[in-house]
């Protein structure tokens, strides 16, 4: 399964992307704002988008995701200090694969990482 981490604290994504590879993935791509997750989402084309909520130079990982999910139909898994403040708006248009809370689990995202995987098997 192909990955893009969209993370802005290079130690996280760093993390995130040996996290990915250990777990049998392909990292296509690392993007630490919502216009680079974008348009790395449009060039690499992955199957799931592992993102932070709160990204670098004030832009959101939600406003990304929604446009990465209504557009590209690619399903993403948010890892964020920020869960808590997802809206049911937000919920509801992006319908995220897992929510995972900060400091990261690596339990928790192998299993995210195994539906989104199960998810793209039954399609």
């Amino acid at each position: 399964m192909r990955v893009l981490v969209v993370e802005d604290e290079m130690i996280i994504a760093l993390d995130l992307e040996s996290l990915v590879i250990d777990s049998g993935h392909e990292v296509c791509g690392l993007a630490t704002t919502g216009d680079e997750a974008i348009a790395l989402a449009k060039a690499e084309r992955p199957d799931v988008v592992l993102s932070d909520i709160s990204l670098a130079r004030g832009t959101s990982g939600m406003i990304a995701a929604r446009e990465i999910t209504s557009k590209l139909d690619i399903g993403v898994i948010f890892i964020s200090a920020a869960i808590a403040s997802i809206s049911p708006a937000d919920l509801e248009a992006v319908r995220p694969i897992a929510l995972i809370s900060k400091p990261i689990d690596p339990a928790r995202v192998r299993a995210a990482l195994d539906r989104a995987e199960q998810a793209l098997r039954a399609r």
